[in-house]
């Protein structure tokens, strides 16, 4: 019994290697836009401030937090929604979804206090051992702020949750989950552009649902496997989720890139042509290219393959894979686009 037990919690050799992988995807893609955009870092900090290597260690720290979010959001979406249990108690699968969950947090958190530190170090143009001496003013940056904001709440998530029984009580994680979030979206535009409110706002949902969609999946593949008859349950109950979330996801990435793309070029009236001209623009026509991929493959493999995947786990692990890779590749993509201005 313990053999077996053992056998079904230890994670396959194949998703270690998809998970790998879309990491990979994530950082190449990632590095391929900066340069494509022309906006990789580079050693502007001069005499005496930071050089070339704290500047890119930004749009790392962004990306490794980005997978960990999406880690911790996949493992507590899996333990409330995917593998609830009618009564409210945690199940097997589940408690180790809100270990997975804390553990990727604690990630999220470090990358959070991390990029705080770099980014005063590149905003104020200081080498990060002096940083000490000019701590009010690191202090009064507001991207700083945020980040400091959403390490704090996070660690608070990672502790908390570390050993909740309960699905409620792992719901009240996602709701900690989703107020993290929450700081680094709003600050994420320039304070002084003219559409920063339609902007903003959109952002902060376009990242709560995209971060729902993808960690899902994520949590889909890690937990889901664990029951093969109830795997028909969780799918469904993913369906539902992918559903508003992808739409959630198109209509604020729509909205938040045309209030950006407004007040980059001085009106609505400027978006096509900042679009076709602008590098952020080239990105953002990979990006909407890749979701565009990602759910004419969803819809279509899973078209195919609904009678497949409850008597075949290798369709199933086909389908999640693909889309994974390529969720990878647009969170990359998404990551590059921050750093775009």
């Amino acid at each position: 019994m313990t053999a077996t037990r053992a056998a079904r919690h230890r994670m396959p050799g194949r998703l270690v290697a998809g998970g790998v992988g879309a990491v990979l995807v994530a950082s190449g893609a990632l590095v391929a836009a900066l340069y494509a955009a022309g906006s990789e870092p580079y050693d502007a900090g001069g005499i005496g401030g930071p050089g070339a290597f704290v500047s890119w260690l930004l749009p790392l720290l962004r990306l490794i937090s980005t997978l960990a979010t999406v880690g911790c959001a996949g493992a507590l979406l899996a333990a409330v929604v995917l593998l609830r249990i009618e009564g409210g108690p945690l199940g097997v699968q589940g408690r180790r979804a809100v270990r997975d969950a804390s553990n990727s947090a604690i990630i999220w958190a470090v990358c959070a206090f991390a990029g705080a530190i770099v980014t005063a170090s590149l905003l104020l143009n200081t080498p990060v051992r002096l940083l000490r001496l000019r701590l009010d003013d690191a202090l009064g940056v507001p991207e700083v702020k945020a980040l400091l904001i959403t390490g704090i709440l996070v660690l608070a998530l990672a502790i908390g949750i570390r050993r909740v029984q309960t699905s409620s009580a792992a719901g009240l994680g996602v709701l900690v989950a989703i107020a993290a979030l929450v700081p680094t979206a709003v600050t994420a535009y320039p304070r002084n552009e003219s559409y920063v409110v339609l902007a903003g706002a959109a952002l902060v949902i376009h990242v709560i649902a995209a971060t729902t969609w993808v960690g899902g999946l994520a949590g889909l593949v890690r937990y889901g496997r664990a029951s093969r008859t109830g795997l028909p349950i969780v799918l469904e109950r993913y369906g539902q989720v992918a559903l508003i979330s992808s739409i959630a996801v198109l209509i604020s990435g729509l909205i938040s890139a045309a209030g950006r793309l407004a007040a980059k070029g001085g009106g609505w009236g400027s978006i096509i042509d900042t679009v076709t001209e602008d590098a952020y623009g080239g990105l953002l026509i990979a990006k909407v290219a890749a979701f565009l991929l990602l759910i004419v493959l969803a819809a279509l493999h899973r078209s195919r393959s609904d009678t497949d995947l409850l008597e075949s786990g290798r369709p199933f692990w086909r389908v999640v894979g693909v889309e994974l890779l390529i969720m990878a590749l647009t969170l990359g993509l998404s990551v590059a686009l921050s750093q775009t201005i």
